[in-house]
């Protein structure tokens, strides 16, 4: 599956166009060490969405329901200056050029493509590169100043605890539904001998069909984006990061996560323009059992961590307990 991202507006791009090359040789260019702006834009992440699981809050021991991304062998395939994406693409004449400055085009990909029956034209252009072929692409708008040379790998520790992203993707597909579970109607009444009609939309008025009428039709698998959605847990050896909330699409859809740009919710302090993990940390991944996957979990100050001990509750909270059951005793009591 390929996803080409402009902005987080899916657009479908032909195989010829994908080859884009540029005459700028940015494989120089440093990993760490720029210094991040408020006008500065970082690359984003190709995940999979793995499915949703709760994490306990660590004072008051709440239930927190949570969205596992994981994100496998992520890797920088190009990057395209602002003046060829223009010239050689129309999405580009929209958006290379904006009221941010110019902006580069970077794509990522996700998932080594291990089969060669399964390779398509642009994936066999990637292995004259030198480029392992993915299973999934995604682009994103990116300044000048984070730009990450092709072939560059991203590590989950792109991301911060606690920083706020968003994360698109496509919605679940039902098909073709009806109009009581699409647009949510309430439908006729199912008795007194109305026949099979209890679930029709009724009139639908006068004349012509109006644009905009809520009618049967085709539902979900339409792109979508979850904005502000804050990471909570990190796991940097299984690649995959906790988020508070849901995203679109069930588990195994690809999704894609950047930054948000929201001016309350923006990254202060993250890893410009991404992070570089040292090389004895790729080395001690594979000497590591699945027992100790999680032994290096990076959480938030909000969640319980499963290592450290249990809540302990006072004698205030028992108190305050003991008085909530006796109001609630009696609301029920006035009730009957």
């Amino acid at each position: 599956m390929h996803i080409m991202e402009e902005g987080f507006k899916e657009t479908v791009i032909p195989l010829k166009s994908r080859d884009e090359s540029s005459s700028v040789d940015y494989s120089n260019l440093p990993l760490t060490g720029q210094t991040f702006t408020e006008d500065s834009k970082r690359v984003g992440m190709v995940g999979i969405k793995i499915g949703m699981l709760p994490q306990w809050c660590q004072k008051r021991g709440e239930r927190v329901l949570c969205t596992a991304i994981h994100f496998p062998s992520n890797e920088v395939i190009s990057v395209v200056d602002p003046e060829t994406w223009y010239r050689t693409n129309p999405v580009g004449k929209r958006k290379a050029y904006t009221r941010y400055g110019p902006m580069f085009k970077v794509t990522i990909g996700a998932g080594d493509l291990k089969s060669v029956l399964h390779m398509s034209p642009f994936d066999k252009v990637l292995m004259r590169r030198g480029i392992n072929p993915k299973q999934h692409y995604g682009s994103f708008l990116v300044s000048e100043d984070g730009v990450i040379p092709p072939g560059t790998h991203l590590d989950v520790r792109h991301f911060n605890i606690g920083q706020f992203v968003n994360v698109a993707g496509r919605t679940i597909d039902w098909g073709f539904q009806g109009a009581m579970h699409r647009w949510g109607f309430r439908g006729q009444p199912d008795n007194r001998q109305v026949g099979s009609i209890f679930r029709s939309i009724g009139s639908k008025g006068d004349a012509r069909v109006w644009p905009g009428k809520r009618l049967p039709g085709h539902m979900g698998h339409e792109w979508r984006q979850t904005s502000g959605l804050e990471i909570l847990r990190i796991n940097p050896l299984a690649q995959v990061i906790y988020v508070k909330g849901c995203v679109p699409g069930s588990h195994g859809y690809p999704v894609l996560v950047n930054d948000c740009l929201n001016e309350e919710k923006r990254v202060k302090d993250p890893a410009f323009p991404t992070f570089a993990p040292e090389e004895e940390e790729n080395a001690d991944l594979g000497q590591l059992s699945i027992g100790d996957l999680t032994s290096k979990d990076l959480y938030s100050e909000k969640l319980f961590q499963f290592n450290s001990s249990s809540i302990v509750f006072t004698e205030a909270d028992e108190k305050k307990s003991a008085a909530r059951d006796k109001t609630r005793a009696k609301i029920a009591k006035v009730k009957k």
